[in-house]
């Protein structure tokens, strides 16, 4: 019993210094509130500033042209390339006639 009470406070003190690193190995594990604030604060901004980001991307998808009218411009264009291959058929004849007709001026005049 004497043994007891003679390594009693030194167990006492060995219980209290792990009950100490307990409580400092808690409080290094939750987040103080300030440190929670702080982070709300700033997660906060950043979903503001996506929520702008994706209210411009909204407003510029809107902006762009739907199907049917993507499929209007394919036609059109294939129309205006038909168009052009005619009109590059008569401007070679058209100039077929020019170069005889140059060809004619040089022989009668030259």
């Amino acid at each position: 019993m004497e043994m007891v009470l003679r390594w009693l406070p030194v167990v006492i003190l060995v219980v209290q210094a792990l009950m100490a690193w307990g409580m400092w190995s808690l409080k290094q594990s939750f987040v103080s509130q300030a440190t929670c604030e702080d982070r709300r604060a700033a997660r906060t901004k950043k979903d503001e500033r996506a929520e702008e980001r994706l209210t411009s991307v909204e407003l510029a998808v809107t902006a762009l042209p739907s199907r049917p009218e993507l499929h209007d411009l394919g036609s059109k264009i294939a129309r205006l390339t038909e168009n052009l291959g005619r009109l590059d058929g008569r401007l070679s004849g058209v100039n077929r006639a020019v170069d005889l007709l140059n060809q004619h001026h040089l022989r009668v005049n030259g």
